[in-house]
């Protein structure tokens, strides 16, 4: 009995050690074209039946983002508005050919 537990705990503790490696990144939904570079310097859900954990991983990274963001506008000595258009200006010219961006009417494009 003592042996099947043993093997229970070291098969879940292999499986949490895994997770990570399921976890979809920015770079593969962005290569798969689930998410895209939003005018806004965010990131935004571009497929129209998103997984919960697509939903989760764009709210980090905007969280992100936007700490990021007030920081560096604090620094800068701008809004975060301003500093929000500007990084969204660079992320959308430095955005890989076949990846998604947001144009001035809120649709999204292929680069």
């Amino acid at each position: 009995m003592l042996h099947a537990y043993k093997r229970v705990i070291w098969i879940m503790v292999l499986l949490l050690a895994s997770l990570p490696a399921w976890a979809l990144s920015l770079e593969q939904a962005k290569t798969q074209g689930l998410i895209g570079e939003q005018l806004n310097g965010y990131v935004g859900i571009v497929t129209a039946s998103p997984s919960t954990e697509l939903h989760s991983l764009v709210t980090d990274i905007n969280q992100q983002r936007r700490a990021l963001y007030q920081q560096s506008a604090q620094e800068a000595s701008v809004t975060l508005e301003v500093f929000e258009i500007r990084a969204g200006q660079r992320l959308q010219g430095r955005a890989k050919t076949g990846e998604y961006l947001q144009d001035q009417n809120g649709q999204w494009r292929r680069k």
